[in-house]
């Protein structure tokens, strides 16, 4: 088992993107924060656009539970 120190020493001294990469992800986690992806974001924008455009459909909150109870 590693000590708090032994950790982060170990997390200062790693060079691998992709073990950094799982420790903010666990960290994240950890902390309940949650953050949206470039591609998240970017279709979100792109269904605000539509909306505003009038191209887009907007439910109610009675609509949505609706959706949500026959799924």
């Amino acid at each position: 088992m590693f000590t708090k120190l032994d950790l982060i020493e170990r997390i200062i001294a790693t060079t691998d993107e992709h073990v950094l990469a799982k420790v903010s992800k666990a960290l994240e986690a950890e902390s309940g924060e949650f953050r949206f992806t470039k591609e998240q974001l970017a279709m979100l924008e792109e269904r605000r656009e539509a909306r505003r455009q009038g191209k887009g459909k907007g439910y109610s909150l009675k609509e949505v539970k609706a959706m949500v109870i026959a799924a």
